[in-house]
């Protein structure tokens, strides 16, 4: 496993697993919202267009809705607005991947965990790999699968950083432990394991041991999809 983290513009959000019947009633109310200039609202309409969840699917309008909401502050908006211009923007804009830090940024420092990863992953392309190096501990942090690996990945060193074997140890264990486990990656960490130093060993199941996973508020709203846009709906 290289010290390379990809800028993949993984950009999932999940709300695009709604589904269309559901989605629908919501549009009048979160159109209602969005005249009076209610940010999350256009968000939430961005997604819809962006998905085609309770509306036919219009990039362009997405594209608008997530320009409309970046601008009025809302971080999730920025967020998509930074996808767009990381790739998802095709035919609509010009890949620009110093916008789609800008933006992805917003939300990262509000605290949202994909876009701590994917701003992590931004930096990491420009060399600079210590604030990249910090990003994704945020994200890991708050148990970011991906990022956890990626944390892994930095034990393997790279420029200003140094190789540490229990960091690829520990972090690669936990990835292993929250989610699928691919052919060979059980192997993998075994051989790793078997380089570790007795001290290195400690310190490697310290990290484990100690972890404990902290999702912020914005980062569950993220996840929450539907139910996000349900709740600002019914407390308006």
């Amino acid at each position: 496993m290289r010290w390379i983290i990809a800028v993949t513009a993984l950009c999932l959000m999940p709300l695009a697993a709604c589904d269309r019947a559901q989605s629908a009633p919501l549009v009048p109310a979160l159109e209602k919202l969005a005249a009076r200039n209610n940010a999350e609202a256009i968000y939430h309409l961005g997604m819809m267009w962006h998905t085609g969840s309770g509306v036919k699917k219009d990039p362009a309008k997405a594209l608008d809705a997530f320009r409309r909401a970046a601008a009025l502050g809302d971080p999730l908006g920025a967020y998509k607005l930074g996808c767009y211009y990381d790739g998802q923007g095709e035919g609509l804009v010009e890949r620009d991947l110093d916008l789609a830090l800008k933006y992805k940024l917003v939300a990262a420092e509000a605290g949202y965990a994909l876009a701590q990863q994917d701003v992590g992953g931004l930096y990491a392309r420009r060399g600079e790999l210590r604030t990249a190096e910090a990003w994704l501990a945020r994200a890991a942090a708050q148990g970011w699968r991906d990022a956890l690996m990626a944390n892994a990945a930095i034990g393997n060193g790279g420029p200003g950083l140094p190789r540490d074997q229990a960091r690829i140890v520990a972090w690669f264990r936990l990835y292993l432990n929250r989610g699928d486990v691919r052919p060979g990656q059980r192997e993998w960490l075994t051989a790793q394991e078997a380089k570790l130093t007795p001290e290195e060993r400690d310190r490697a199941d310290s990290i484990v041991k100690g972890y404990r996973p902290a999702p912020t508020a914005l980062t569950m709203k993220a996840l929450s999809g539907q139910r996000a846009a349900e709740a600002l709906v019914a407390g308006r």
